[in-house]
């Protein structure tokens, strides 16, 4: 254990928080190596340990947040009701997530976006994890949906893109476009039925 009397494991954590916490006083290109450990109480080579660079630092505290909106969202999946009506509600509540970060933390929306922009692999596979997601509630509605449920879910992800890519969420983010949202997501998924 180093002479911080934290293991590793939350030397990483504690590192995310305070990089997390400097972004938001700061902004995301003020975040420094050397800043991060003088705040925790260990040399910033302790800190290579865990992040290569400042990027895998900032990249971590993205992730972290990537990562509570998967689980919230999969509640939505996992809960009781009609498919249909949870594919809505899914979609509604990733755009009032992603919303609130772009009008409340925007220096780790930031961050998001650029990541996003530089299709880092964490942003990969956060895309995959809510493709599957809503695959899994395509899934769900069965013979409801022409076509294949991962190819559906797609779908309804890409043409709802405005509501919940890191540019054009940040773009709109003053203006509350959830009704519209849902109207989109109604429409789309009646063209998607079968007939």
């Amino acid at each position: 254990m180093p002479r911080t009397g934290l293991s590793a494991e939350e030397i990483k954590n504690r590192a995310i928080d305070v990089a997390l916490t400097r972004m938001r006083l700061l902004g995301v290109d003020k975040v420094r190596l050397t800043d991060v450990a003088k705040e925790l109480g260990v040399s910033h080579a302790a800190l290579y340990a865990h992040f290569a660079d400042k990027a895998a630092l900032l990249d971590a505290v993205t992730e972290r947040w990537l990562c509570e909106i998967e689980q919230t969202l999969i509640t939505v999946v996992s809960a009781a009701g009609d498919p249909t009506t949870r594919m809505s509600e899914w979609l509604v509540r990733l755009y009032q997530m992603k919303r609130k970060r772009a009008l409340d933390d925007p220096e780790p929306h930031r961050a998001f976006d650029i990541a996003a922009a530089l299709e880092k692999p964490f942003i990969i596979a956060h895309l995959n994890s809510l493709l599957n997601q809503l695959g899994a509630l395509f899934q769900e509605a069965g013979a409801e949906f022409s076509g294949d449920a991962n190819c559906n879910a797609r779908l309804l992800y890409t043409t709802t893109a405005a509501y919940h890519h890191p540019t054009l969420v940040a773009q709109t983010a003053h203006i509350d476009q959830e009704t519209m949202l849902r109207q989109i997501i109604t429409l789309v998924l009646s063209g998607m039925r079968r007939i």
